[in-house]
């Protein structure tokens, strides 16, 4: 197994790798939209959503993978049927055509307390 690190995305607080790669697959860790460098969450809904997925991007191509490499995805959403439908308008602009699976569920308490964070991620990715 081989943990998977770059600075253009947001590091864990304590032992949790940004992601780890093992026969090929890429399993990226809860992921949130905090600017890499300030940590901070923007306070706009899109602007959360556009930054999870350059954080993503980073991670994967710091994997040599890109979102075309994405097998799954699981999100969880803090208002589900409040966030979900700009989520899912920046899911669709930035995966275009590629359909990974995914689920989402609603959980009104996950990631450091007064984050304050909408969304958070977990993706699997294949590098073949």
């Amino acid at each position: 197994m081989q943990t998977i690190h770059t600075d253009d995305a947001p590091s864990h607080v304590g032992p949790v790798p940004q992601a780890v790669e093992a026969g090929g697959w890429i399993h990226v860790s809860a992921l949130f939209g905090a600017d890499p460098q300030e940590r901070a969450i923007p306070e706009d809904a899109r602007a959360e959503a556009e930054q999870l997925f350059d954080n993503l991007t980073a991670i994967l191509a710091a994997a040599d993978c890109t979102l075309r490499d994405v097998v799954r995805v699981g999100i969880v959403m803090r208002d589900l049927q409040r966030d979900r439908p700009v989520f899912n308008a920046v899911w669709a602009e930035r995966f275009g055509g590629h359909r990974p699976a995914r689920s989402a569920i609603e959980s009104p308490a996950f990631g450091r307390s007064g984050e304050n964070a909408r969304f958070l991620i977990e993706v699997a990715a294949y590098r073949g």
